[in-house]
């Protein structure tokens, strides 16, 4: 069994790998949930393409070329964010059904700013700065939001991945002592429980899309 401090070295390392380019992905994260407010559709398409980018993005580079190595399921973990971020991709970044709540699109950028530090917190190192789109915590967290507004079947799918990485990053973390990185996994799942319980029914989903004015109708 690896240590902690092997663990928190992980996020040391892969912010020197990309130095400096992983202040494209903070400004990513933070374009999240302002897209996902938007009224119109492309920006929420592009809001859940954007989401299957950062899984591809951490899943691959973070947990197969860095975590796989040192812990074994993480690998078959990464596989399975590569998976779901390209069938976000495939999905030709399927739109939310309604925009985000000015609500839910605060605790976001929250995610995004604010859950970052807790890697800090623990390693006493800033260069162990766990962003968006690269490190999993912080790109499950934010990204449930968006799953959580989905159609049901869709819905329940696409949280799968997340809730299972869930629950196995936190028996990690707690196994490790390292508490701070707790955080993580209890974040997303608050986020998760709150973005279900604010999630339109489906009913609502219909009348706001039939609300929407028809481009083929022509005024008199």
């Amino acid at each position: 069994m690896f240590g902690p401090e092997v663990l928190l070295r992980l996020f040391i390392r892969i912010n020197e790998a990309v130095w400096p380019w992983q202040s494209l992905w903070l400004v990513a994260g933070l374009l999240l949930p302002w897209l996902a407010r938007q009224s119109a559709e492309w920006p929420r398409r592009m809001a859940m393409a954007l989401a299957g980018l950062a899984w591809i993005g951490c899943g691959y580079l973070f947990m197969v070329r860095y975590y796989g190595p040192v812990n074994t399921p993480a690998t078959w973990f990464g596989w399975a964010f590569v998976f779901q971020g390209l069938l976000l991709l495939m999905l030709r970044g399927r739109a939310l059904p309604v925009p985000l709540g000015l609500s839910l699109a605060v605790a976001g950028w929250l995610v995004i700013l604010v859950l970052p530090w807790l890697a800090v917190l623990q390693s006493g190192d800033v260069r162990a700065l766990a962003l968006f789109g690269m490190a999993p915590g912080v790109t499950v967290a934010a990204t449930v939001l968006l799953f959580a507004r989905q159609p049901l079947l869709l819905r329940w799918f696409l949280l799968l991945v997340p809730l299972a990485w869930s629950l196995f990053s936190a028996l990690t973390y707690w196994s490790l002592g390292t508490y701070w990185l707790l955080g993580f996994p209890v974040a997303a799942l608050v986020i998760l429980v709150v973005a279900l319980r604010v999630s339109p029914s489906p009913v609502q989903s219909r009348d706001l899309r039939s609300a929407r004015p028809d481009p083929e109708r022509r005024l008199p």
